[in-house]
Parts: structure tokens; sequence; C-alpha cells
């Protein structure tokens, strides 16, 4: 009995050890997880997604620069209540997110994205792509941008 339980225990550890080494923690965040929906939706061909590896980090910042943001310019008198309201400092999520997709052509691509987060409670789960930037940039920017700018914007839609 002591030695099935050794092996499994063995096998449990060899699969997390292996998931690790190959850049796919069984423990990934909600940040990361939005951040990579974000990324495949800038792909050509959005299935063959591959993360290679991911490097997260955080930060504390100020109100002034969890303000700075377009999308988050608020009138002085609600920016107040929310600073009033808030618990903690505003935190800033980073992920360095390498991976490999297929282009429109079909060669294989490696890319590294930066991800970026803020949350002002603190919490590092966003639920929308359209909360994270990847590259500085937040999708609906980057798809403004591309040439089939109205296809692209419809499969945004999509996954909101």
């Amino acid at each position: 009995m002591k030695s099935k339980l050794a092996i499994a225990a063995l096998l449990v550890v060899i699969a997390l050890g292996y998931a690790f080494t190959r850049g796919y923690s069984p423990f990934t965040s909600q940040s990361v997880q939005t951040c990579e929906k974000a990324i495949q939706e800038r792909l050509a061909d959005p299935s063959s997604f591959q993360r290679i590896g991911v490097e997260e980090s955080r930060r504390s910042i100020t109100f002034d620069e969890f303000f700075t943001d377009r999308f988050r310019a608020v009138s002085e008198p609600t920016r107040k209540a929310m600073i009033e309201a808030a618990r903690v400092a505003p935190i800033q999520y980073v992920a360095l997110i390498d991976y490999q997709a297929h282009d429109s052509i079909g060669a294989i691509i490696r890319e590294r994205a930066t991800c970026t987060y803020y949350s002002l409670d603190g919490s590092d789960a966003p639920t929308r792509t359209s909360w994270v930037k990847i590259d500085g940039e937040y999708n609906v920017d980057w798809v403004a941008r591309q040439p089939n700018a109205a296809a692209l914007h419809q499969r945004l839609l999509k996954n909101l």
C-alpha cells in the first residue's frame, strides 16, 4: 500500500515538474489566463497559441499612476470617492509571456508579449480581455490600426 502511494506521489511530482519546465504552471493566475486570451485575439490562428514561458511581477502604484490611463479618467469627485473607498494601494500586474503560434501563412512565429493589468482592489483577476494591455495597447486600440479592423472588431465583440 505504501509503495502504491509513493509511486502515485512520484508521478504527480514528475507531472508537475514537466509542466513547470514547459512553462505550463498548473497554478496559472487569472491575470495570465486573461492576458493569454487577449494575445490569442490578435493572432491569425488563435488555436495555434502555445505558451513557452511566463514571468509575473506586481508592484504597488500611486493613485495618480492608476488614473493616468484614459479608460480610468473620471471626474475629480469620482476619483476622490474611489480613493476613499480603496482599502489598499493600486497594484500593477505585469506578465511577460513567451509564446509561439502560426501566422497568416502558417509559419511558426515566436514572440514575447508584455501584458499589464491595473487593479484598484489588489486582486489579480481580470475577467475581460478589454481590461489588460498587450505591449502597451488595449486590443480595441490595436484592432483600429489593422487593415481588417472590422472583422477583428467583430471577433473581439464575441469574446466580451
